[in-house]
């Protein structure tokens, strides 16, 4: 098991153990309902990114939150481990510019094969709802960003890994299951929406390279003077031209 969670750590900078609270800067339901605590952050994040207004740091909160997300997602296929992921039992370590780990008690971790299919998909839906949707709320009214663009990039990070995995993964399968249960409808009623339902443009490069390109940008390039060459290959700023050239 320790070797398993200093993967998890390494991978997608998921720090689980019981005695680590002391490394916590911020819970994530404080974030949900203390906009003061939310200002803190993006106060510190702004600093240390230098990035010219709130409105972009909030943006890259969201791109650096779907590590969590993409985390969550691989640990489940890779480990067949499960988080609770109800705010209360987030925490948020601050690194430099706007990298963070996200601190876990080893209680809040569950064994896939303890639990029955429907607890499972419980626990990805309180990720959704009570958890990420919320706090990109909370961060894109204090920042002044969108919270639809934060959970855009989210969502194109984690179409990105699934494509990964379906080259990699030994049960593809169990990707495309997974996959579902986090960016489509099937675990919402007829009247509510997955805040990570989005659909991305497919696209194919001249060699061969296969990427969807993201809604929104992540505007990162403004931390460059707004220079575009510092877009991604992802980016949809950019021409198709361009996107070839970058995916060499």
């Amino acid at each position: 098991m320790n070797t398993t969670l200093k993967q998890v750590e390494n991978d997608h900078k998921i720090v689980i153990g019981n005695d680590k609270e002391n490394r916590v800067h911020f819970f994530a339901d404080q974030l949900i309902q203390k906009k003061d605590t939310v200002k803190e952050l993006l106060h510190i994040q702004t600093n240390q990114l230098e990035a010219p207004n709130q409105s972009i740091t909030g943006l890259l909160f969201g791109k650096m939150y779907s590590v969590y997300t993409m985390g969550l997602f691989e640990i489940l296929l890779n480990h067949g481990l499960i988080i609770d992921s109800t705010p209360a039992n987030i925490g948020i370590e601050l690194k430099e510019k706007n990298a963070m780990n996200y601190i876990v008690k080893e209680d809040d971790v569950h064994a896939m094969e303890n639990l029955t299919e429907e607890e499972i998909k419980a626990h990805i839906y309180t990720f959704l709802v009570d958890h990420l949707q919320p706090l990109f709320q909370s961060v894109a009214q204090v920042s002044g960003c969108k919270s639809t663009h934060m959970r855009s990039i989210v969502s194109h990070n984690l179409h990105q890994r699934k494509c990964a995995l379906m080259r990699t993964h030994e049960n593809k399968k169990l990707v495309e299951i997974i996959f579902r249960w986090f960016t489509s409808q099937e675990l919402f009623k007829r009247n509510t929406r997955n805040p990570l339902n989005f659909h991305f443009r497919y696209y194919k490069a001249d060699n061969g390279k296969e990427t969807y390109v993201r809604r929104h940008c992540c505007m990162k390039y403004m931390l460059h003077d707004a220079d575009k060459s510092k877009c991604c290959p992802t980016c949809p700023l950019i021409s198709d031209e361009e996107r070839d050239d970058r995916m060499k």
